[in-house]
């Protein structure tokens, strides 16, 4: 369920949700700033980039991104169909089409692991505006936290981990620095920010910029005290308020019109702002179709996209329906060894199991690679911790060794959505990222979310996808409805009815899930009946409920990483939100 990073050295990125980054700084100079540091950004909200598209008499466009006072222009023109692509530098591109009817620009800004996707409009003026995030929210806390510590083997290099106290980030993963004299200068791999700094005898200064275009600043003091990295959110009461109609596809209702019992649902907010419900940051219900029920926790708000982690192994299950659907895959039956690289075609050699991995076995978790990610006492050669931390993802996957005939036992590991990733890629012609906008999310109005790559600038099929919860619960309602959306087929109904068919059981977990095409199987017990589910699950408590007895569906999203809650969200499905519509 996890969504490793590329580095060893950000395990702390994992470990506290609001981890920054880290990097090695390779100079034994840095021994003098061993210890705590921290700071206060100078312009926290200038995270929130300006994009704006504007066309010029001559037929061409620009496109300006700009914060506080600075800001980087890019001339170019149009390609085939509206299309255009533009490159601030080497870490970014920003790819978009133009819809002239609708006076708006789906816009894709790749920036090294994450691609961004946003919307530009233009209600009046002609001119194109709206916001990239690249911390996912539009202001950020200010408080900004460095720690600089010898590395673990070599005591000559050190390490820089850096420290937000605003839990909506998920965090940098900085590398490459550099030390010249007094001067230092990294860079993000996640968001494609660059730091450049100044070692001071008692500060660190740091400049964070985009393409060149300086965004923010902090200067550094050693911290006279322990860190405060809790969330310092007001506590908000139980809301049984109709949510808000924001004309993005979602139908609203009452929690009394959809038969609900509101005294649970106010012992569940009390409990979540008590911190006995710990790290939750959103619950959204529905039943019918129509939300009922919306409330944030922790500093989150309906705008700031989440790390799906593992549950968007779910959508991954769409993207193969819908290729199917379209004739780019036969059927699951297929072999993966047709789709490998030739360099890779070795691979199955001799080995009758290997040619055998189809690709209903890695939608089912049952290849037989030894790639198991948890609940086994060995280390698997492929887990997911293990592939992501080498220099070729591919190669050690494949190359793992065979432990069970596919097919025939299931094991939780991300390296099989990980390979349906790689045979999507490979027919799909069109760029991939552009594939998942128009086939799924632009069908479904969702125009604010991120998709992490892989090193090799695919879309990751193992999970960490950034979505809002009402885009999640817009995705369980497609589900729900058979692949329907809005009268609009968008997922052929003998997918879905595939996909949460029960194959087999996860022999990893402790529960020993039933399992579906990427979906887990559960049940409840309200009242001693039991209740079933079909679920989307992530690291840290990430959930989309289907619950097909009581027409709902249910999101929930939290930051339970390294605590052992991961499963909270179950228990407030069966303490909370069951009751309150099973009892009336």
């Amino acid at each position: 369920m996890l969504s490793t990073l590329y580095f060893k050295n950000s395990i702390a990125a994992i470990i506290i949700m609001f981890c920054i980054g880290s990097t090695c700084f390779a100079q034994s100079g840095m021994k003098d700033y061993g210890g705590h540091w921290e700071g206060l950004l100078s312009s926290p909200q200038n995270f929130s980039i300006k994009v704006t598209v504007k066309k010029e008499k001559t037929g061409s466009y620009i496109l300006t991104l700009s914060a506080g006072q600075s800001s980087v222009k890019k001339q170019f023109k149009l390609l085939a169909g509206n299309t255009f692509e533009v490159k601030p530098d080497s870490d970014l591109v920003i790819k978009g089409i133009i819809n002239t009817e609708q006076k708006q620009i789906r816009l894709m800004i790749r920036s090294v692991q994450w691609s961004y996707h946003t919307m530009l409009t233009a209600p009046k003026t002609g001119e194109y505006t709206g916001r990239w995030n690249i911390l996912l929210a539009s202001n950020f806390r200010p408080e900004f936290y460095v720690s600089v510590e010898a590395g673990d083997t070599d005591t000559t290099k050190y390490e820089a981990y850096c420290f937000s106290a605003d839990t909506r980030f998920s965090g940098f993963v900085c590398g490459g620095l550099v030390q010249q004299g007094d001067s230092i200068h990294f860079k993000d791999f996640r968001t494609g920010t660059r730091f450049k700094g100044r070692l001071a005898k008692d500060a660190i200064t740091l400049q964070a910029s985009i393409a060149g275009m300086p965004i923010t600043n902090v200067t550094l003091h050693r911290s006279a005290a322990d860190w405060d990295l809790s969330s310092r959110a007001s506590k908000l009461p139980f809301n049984g308020n109709v949510p808000a109609n924001m004309n993005d596809g979602l139908s609203v209702s009452s929690l009394k019109a959809a038969g609900f019992d509101e005294r649970y649902l106010k012992l569940m907010a009390d409990s979540i702002n008590a911190n006995k419900i710990t790290n939750t940051h959103s619950v959204l219900i529905s039943r019918s179709g129509k939300l009922v029920y919306e409330q944030y926790f922790n500093g989150f708000d309906e705008g700031t996209v989440h790390d799906m982690r593992s549950a968007s192994k779910s959508i991954s299950s769409a993207l193969v329906g819908i290729a199917i659907d379209k004739g780019l895959l036969k059927d699951t039956a297929q072999k993966l060894i047709s789709f490998l690289p030739q360099r890779f075609k070795h691979v199955a050699d001799n080995d009758t199991r290997k040619q055998a991995i189809s690709i209903g076995s890695l939608l089912t978790m049952s290849s037989g690679l030894d790639a198991i990610d948890f609940g086994i006492d060995r280390k698997s050669v492929a887990s997911e911790d293990e592939y992501q931390n080498s220099p070729d993802w591919l190669k050690t996957v494949v190359e793992a060794p065979m432990i069970n005939y596919p097919g025939t036992h299931a094991n939780y590991s991300s390296a099989n959505p990980y390979l349906l990733g790689v045979i999507m890629d490979t027919v799909v012609k069109q760029p991939f990222a552009t594939f998942i906008d128009h086939q799924l999310f632009e069908p479904l109005g969702i125009n604010n979310y991120i998709v992490f790559n892989d090193p090799l600038n695919r879309p990751y099929f193992g999970g960490g996808m950034h979505l809002r919860p009402r885009d999640m619960l817009k995705f369980g309602l497609l589900y729900a409805d058979g692949g329907k959306w809005k009268n609009r087929q968008i997922i052929g109904k003998n997918w879905v009815d595939a996909s949460f068919k029960k194959y087999l059981v996860l022999e990893n977990h402790p529960e020993k899930n039933e399992y579906g095409f990427l979906w887990w199987h559960y049940h409840y017990l309200v009242n001693g009946k039991p209740i079933n589910t079909i679920e989307a699950r992530g690291a840290g408590g990430q959930y989309i409920f289907i619950v097909p007895q009581y027409r709902l569906v249910v999101v929930i999203t939290s930051a339970n990483f390294r605590n052992r809650r991961v499963w909270q969200p179950e228990k407030i499905m069966e303490n909370y939100i069951l009751p309150a519509v099973a009892t009336r």
